[in-house]
């Protein structure tokens, strides 16, 4: 009779512990993470807008090249599930290109450059998981061959961008004819893929390819509303503005922290490295 009391009461307290154990490991494990990191950007709105209206997309470097910083908190809601609230600072420009002639179209010249501020709120799938093999080289903290794993995302959200800036109009002659300041604000929708592999137990180096949907079309202050005075009297156009959704697509690299959360399940910032 002794020896069954004594195991029943070491079956229960093992029960305990074990319990206890699952429940100290479950609100312990990293579920945040803080990702920062800069990137280039393309622009795509009515300056440099190509002639052809089917055109979706173009890229033309250094004319509408522009770059970001960026600032990313992660939480871990269930398994592949994350939500994200994000937080971009760059610089955004474009500018067409000044052709000399007496006859050209009026919107060689044009230009704007602007800084912006964006943030927003997303939600992020991870369909390839990060694998946690339970061996000596994982619980010293190494990245080896056989635990290698490049997690992959996709996310989508929505916020809102603002910027403030100046559009101009250069001559042929490089002299400003017209300039003004502007400032706007508008919804942005946030669509992306991301990836990221491990530098140390929970330091990652990362990068995300993205696109920003304007809900506007003033991010380049130009919107179609004055019409130009050419030097040529036989050509008198007016800028024609307003048939693109100011859109445009970054690229960024970024060091992503994992951190632990506390016991009032915010995250804990000194576990960061750790």
């Amino acid at each position: 009779m002794k020896v069954n009391s004594v195991s029943r009461i070491s079956l229960i307290l093992l029960l305990v512990l074990c319990f206890t154990g699952a429940s100290a490991q479950k609100w312990n494990k990293p579920r945040y993470e803080l990702h920062t990191g800069i990137g280039l950007t393309n622009f795509m709105g009515d300056v440099c807008s190509p002639n052809d209206p089917d055109k979706m997309i173009w890229i033309l470097p250094f004319r509408t090249t522009g770059y970001l910083a960026d600032g990313i908190l992660k939480y871990n809601i269930k398994g592949r599930h994350f939500v994200s609230g994000s937080l971009n600072l760059g610089y955004m420009g474009a500018r067409e290109t000044i052709e000399k002639r007496t006859h050209y179209y009026y919107r060689d010249g044009i230009a704007f450059k602007s800084g912006f501020a964006e943030l927003g709120v997303r939600y992020e799938f991870e369909f390839i998981k990060e694998r946690e093999h339970k061996t000596v080289y994982r619980k010293l903290g190494e990245t080896k061959l056989k635990n290698f794993t490049m997690p992959s995302y996709l996310f989508a959200g929505v916020g809102g961008y603002f910027s403030y800036g100046k559009f101009f109009w250069n001559d042929p002659q490089g002299r400003e004819r017209y300039s003004k300041s502007y400032g706007s604000f508008a919804p942005v929708v946030m669509l992306g893929v991301g990836a990221k592999v491990r530098l140390q137990r929970n330091v990652y180096l990362g990068a995300e390819f993205g696109l920003r949907e304007v809900i506007g079309d003033y991010v380049d202050g130009a919107d179609g509303s004055r019409k130009s005075t050419t030097p040529s009297d036989d050509i008198n156009k007016r800028w024609k503005f307003g048939k693109w959704i100011d859109q445009y697509q970054f690229v960024a690299v970024n060091l992503a922290f994992k951190m632990r959360e506390k016991r009032n399940h915010m995250p804990n910032f000194k576990t960061i490295r750790r």
